[in-house]
């Protein structure tokens, strides 16, 4: 077919930045467009990769790895992954002092529902808060997260929805040899200059080792410089520092003894002075790291209050120390330049949103890939994506910090009194207020498995937002005014409550724990890697 010059497709793509938005742009590119387009990754061998992103969303599987036909089993053996069933928020309440800590799940999967009423509704029409905890009530995972049950049967029969846990220096190092045994070129080398054309569109780029390197579609991976997008670019970034206060974090990796303590399928947050702690388990250690806000805390006080928290020597540890920026660009991809990772937005990793905006951004770019005619609609169209999935994290992100009764610092009163809400968040919390279903537009709520274009549209629901506000006792101000309509729906949703209590049961009576099922899984992959029968097929796994 012919094609005038401007309307031919792209034919040589060029990644500036590895880590894991690189390689992971690399892969799902090479997968959709490899036999029509050439690409290249170049990355530097000297810039430190930041690494926070070790927990992920449950879409992760669908949407990247089924698209790479990779198995789950597969490449979860080549990160050192796990299982994260929830989120478990701890001490996120107000705590009297020599009280306990107190904690609720943010599960995954989908909430159930009665004729298109997600359950939530029923629990708070039955109890007005007063009864069991909403997550225990309306979901199976709680109960045998408590148990630190395994989400897998021992044969990798799924039980309970779940996301991951993984090393991501691990993952961006699988992908990228993933990705290069199937063509991409990857360079080793730095980017010093970058070159304009007389539109004001990339040309090229000029690196340390004297390369010039050209192409019609370029791909800015290079983090919190943005070396592309708002360096060469201009394109300026929206900082929102006074709608979530945090900017700084200091990290480490622990030591854990599986065997004595088993392996918790869930990350925790938990709140501190200034900010909150995660806590990601993999086998033999959890990452770690503080999250706070320096206008409240200075580094030395939070290396001293994670340190305290652990029961670590601060000298004995080995700190991994980040400066961040919150907010996102005002477009992620301008005239031949799109952004993905770090580079194009972030928000603070409690929920999981690093790896997610990737996954997001390298789907929508794929949907949206241009020709060399770079259709303003096509860029508009995925800018406008992008700000939409990005305000609607923000805003379930800061539901955490405004509607807590903490108020035993500087930083939880400046969370009550100043945060500034967007008007979306103020209408999520009117419409809660009012026992109304929170984003309602999606067809399944809290739906992570549901069609490919609701995937990254309203990813927060009822279900998470009853999660987060009922888990820290903020409730409705009175229950869904259909149900007293609904005699019968209420009664099948006594029946529902009743059978999630079967299953709570029944579940964990029968699934192994965390600890049994990891050991397995990677004794069967360390026997298949020694059996000559199987050598070749797990090699070409590996490739």
């Amino acid at each position: 077919m012919m094609y005038r010059d401007s309307e031919a497709p792209i034919r040589d793509v060029l990644i500036i930045g590895g880590g894991t938005a690189g390689w992971m742009t690399a892969a799902y590119l090479a997968k959709a467009f490899g036999h029509l387009v050439k690409i290249t990754l170049i990355e530097s061998p000297r810039i430190q990769k930041i690494g926070v992103g070790e927990a992920t969303t449950p879409n992760l599987q669908k949407i990247l790895f089924d698209f790479l036909g990779i198995p789950e089993q597969e490449w979860m053996m080549e990160v050192n992954g796990s299982f994260k069933a929830a989120i478990k928020f701890v001490n996120w309440r107000k705590r009297e002092v020599g009280a306990p800590d107190n904690y609720f799940y943010h599960a995954f999967g989908v909430l159930p529902n009665v004729n298109g009423i997600p359950l939530a509704h029923f629990w708070f029409h039955e109890t007005l808060g007063k009864g069991e905890p909403f997550g225990y009530a309306c979901y199976r995972q709680p109960l045998l997260l408590d148990a630190l049950r395994s989400p897998r049967f021992m044969d990798g029969t799924p039980a309970m929805p779940s996301a991951w846990h993984f090393d991501a220096h691990l993952v961006a190092n699988f992908l990228m040899r993933w990705a290069t045994a199937r063509g991409v070129q990857r360079i080793l080398d730095e980017v010093q200059h970058v070159r304009l054309d007389s539109q004001g569109a990339i040309a090229a780029v000029e690196t340390t080792d004297g390369l010039s390197l050209s192409a019609d579609f370029y791909i800015d991976c290079t983090g919190f410089r943005g070396l592309l997008i708002n360096g060469a670019l201009g394109e300026p970034f929206f900082h929102m520092k006074d709608q979530l206060f945090c900017d700084s974090a200091v990290a480490a990796a622990i030591p854990h003894d599986d065997e004595a303590l088993g392996i918790e399928p869930y990350t925790s947050a938990i709140a501190m002075k200034a900010g909150w702690t995660w806590k990601i388990p993999m086998l033999g250690r959890f990452g770690s790291g503080y999250v706070y806000a320096s206008d409240f805390a200075d580094e030395d006080e939070a290396m001293r209050d994670f340190c305290q928290l652990w029961g670590l020597q601060e000298a004995d540890t080995n700190f991994n120390r980040i400066r961040f920026r919150t907010g996102r660009n005002r477009r992620a991809w301008v005239k031949n330049c799109a952004s993905i990772g770090l580079s194009s937005c972030f928000l603070e990793p409690l929920e999981s949103t690093g790896i997610y905006f990737i996954t997001a951004a390298i789907y929508q770019l794929a949907k949206h890939f241009p020709t060399r005619a770079f259709d303003p609609m096509l860029i508009d169209q995925f800018n406008r994506e992008i700000e939409y999935m990005y305000d609607d994290c923000r805003d379930f992100v800061q539901a955490h910090y405004f509607i807590t009764n903490r108020d035993d610092s500087a930083f939880w009163l400046a969370n009550k009194n100043e945060l500034q809400l967007s008007d979306s968040m103020r209408e999520k919390i009117a419409q809660y207020k009012a026992g109304l279903p929170v984003n309602p537009s999606l067809s399944s709520d809290n739906d992570y498995y549901g069609s490919f274009e609701n995937e990254f549209r309203n990813f927060w629901t009822t279900g998470n937002y009853y999660s987060i506000f009922a888990g820290m006792g903020f409730l409705p101000e009175r229950p869904y005014a259909r149900l007293a309509y609904e005699p019968e729906q209420v009664q099948e949703a006594q029946w529902l409550f009743a059978q999630i209590k079967q299953q709570q049961k029944r579940l964990c009576a029968e699934l192994p724990s965390t600890y049994e099922y990891l050991s397995h899984l990677h004794r069967e992959t360390d026997s298949a890697a020694r059996s000559p029968a199987l050598a070749i097929s797990h090699k070409e796994a590996r490739s």
